[in-house]
């Protein structure tokens, strides 16, 4: 692909016909399943004959796909033309695009080619995807939409020296990773795929476990058998933690660019993502109980137009030390974030509304428990849990003014911690119910450019006074950012 722009309408690489065709695998393997299981006793010819007819309509689909896909490349847009009977032509100027991700599966890999998503700030899906096109030719589009159409834009990136490395992962580190991302989804593929066949009568859940079982497995379960069951629950949980951590962050390479930050994974599946530095609205950090235990912490950034696979956010660093995320945090231009003993926390009163309900209703349950149903103990004993929970948020919560960014600390067991540039800030909201009113407490929240309800920031049960103050202050603050005025420290 040349740096000139070049109107001829191009189509996907031919490997799209294979990667399409055997994309409805699945759904032909179930079809005939299906058909398998009505024509168990009868003649297997007019099955395969449809079986074979099935393919052929796939495989004629799937060509005129292809056929009917063209894609062009302007002086200062990208033109998508695609559909048999509905035409479609969406035309994405170069100055929406938010980002150009490549991502490369393994059949890709194979044929030399990757999948292009045309990622947007508005949209709330891909605008655009080009499935299958040659790798030079995605790493070109990415190279002419980020530096527009000039040739001096697309020389920049090449006069560029050796991209520094700011994060990298290794396999012992992946593995370690995998070891704390403890996870039972294989129980959730066995139930998966139980029910799927079931569905064809394949397997029938009524046969298998029936009260006379259930009562005959109860009575030869001992504390032996229940100890070895739960060793190899663990183990299985251990096992899939680790495969999934290194199917997903295998050969995690997080580097500097002119754009941004260039995030390279994938085992199987080999994505690239830029993460643009000016579009990066929150920076947040993470670690569960025992990874924090062992000072590991997670990484990631909420952007403007971020992968929506992703739930807005995209992963910078999946598995740090606080040493290593500082770096990543200056390069991508956010403050480092202040010790616990500096963040301010909540009044004492906030107990009243995260605690106190569920301790006087534990009360309650405790004394029906010890005067009329022995089993109310567990209710009393789960909600004694819910307001321990309360507790540990409280303690935990907390926020602090800096010089550039706004940290607000949260979580009792994941703890976390936002980073929101004042500049960032889209909307400020001061909020109360019927409760805090009468305890003259206040929740402040903020909102970011393509923020969501996982990645937004707030502050609950703050003193009324103290949070219309604040509200006040990062009004001022923002306006200040945005002028280019340094803002004045805070009491």
């Amino acid at each position: 692909m040349s740096d000139a722009p070049d109107p001829i309408p191009r189509r996907l690489h031919p490997a799209t016909l294979v990667a399409r065709w055997l994309k409805s695998a699945p759904q032909m393997l179930a079809g005939a399943a299906g058909l398998l299981v009505a024509v168990r006793d009868r003649d297997l010819a007019p099955l395969l004959t449809f079986a074979l007819g099935f393919l052929l309509l796939a495989a004629v689909l799937a060509a005129l796909y292809w056929w009917r896909f063209r894609y062009t490349i302007g002086p200062g847009e990208i033109v998508i033309e695609k559909g048999l009977l509905r035409r479609q032509r969406r035309i994405i100027p170069f100055d929406r695009v938010q980002d150009i991700a490549i991502e490369r599966k393994l059949l890709a890999r194979l044929f030399g080619t990757a999948a292009v998503r045309i990622e947007t700030g508005g949209a709330a899906k891909d605008e655009g995807t080009l499935d299958m096109i040659a790798l030079a030719d995605a790493e070109a589009l990415r190279d002419r939409v980020r530096h527009g159409a000039g040739p001096a834009g697309a020389h920049a990136e090449a006069a560029l020296p050796e991209e520094p490395v700011l994060f990298a992962m290794d396999l012992p580190r992946l593995v370690l990773s995998g070891l704390f991302g403890f996870s039972l989804v294989f129980f959730a593929v066995i139930a998966g795929a139980l029910q799927q066949l079931d569905q064809f009568g394949l397997f029938n859940w009524s046969d298998w476990f029936t009260p006379e079982r259930a009562d005959r497995a109860a009575h030869l379960i001992t504390a032996r058998l229940a100890l070895g069951l739960a060793a190899m629950m663990l183990a299985l949980g251990l096992v899939a933690g680790v495969g999934r951590a290194v199917t997903r962050d295998f050969g995690f390479t997080l580097t500097r660019t002119a754009a941004g930050l260039r995030r390279r994974r994938g085992l199987f599946t080999l994505s690239e993502v830029v993460i643009p530095i000016r579009r990066a609205q929150v920076a947040l950090i993470e670690s569960g109980p025992l990874a924090r235990l062992f000072g590991w912490h997670r990484l990631s950034f909420q952007t403007l137009g971020a992968d929506r696979k992703e739930g807005g956010v995209q992963v910078a660093a999946p598995f740090a030390r606080m040493a290593e995320i500082l770096p990543v945090l200056a390069a991508a231009g956010f403050p480092e974030p202040p010790p616990r003993q500096a963040l301010h926390g909540v009044p004492r009163r906030a107990l009243v509304r995260q605690s106190a309900p569920a301790l006087a209703m534990a009360a309650l349950a405790a004394a029906a428990a010890f005067l009329v149903e022995p089993w109310l103990g567990l209710a009393a004993l789960a909600l004694l849990a819910a307001a321990l929970i309360g507790i540990l948020r409280w303690r935990k919560h907390g926020h602090a003014l800096g010089e550039r960014a706004l940290f607000v600390a949260d979580g009792y067991l994941k703890r976390r911690m936002w980073i929101v540039p004042y500049e960032k800030t889209q909307t400020i909201r001061v909020m109360r119910g019927p409760v805090q009113r009468a305890l003259r407490l206040s929740n402040l929240l903020l909102d970011t450019a393509g923020s969501g309800a996982l990645v937004s920031p707030e502050m609950h049960d703050l003193d009324a006074a103290e949070a219309e103050t604040m509200a006040d202050a990062l009004l001022a603050r923002f306006q200040a950012a945005r002028a280019g005025r340094p803002p004045r420290s805070s009491s």
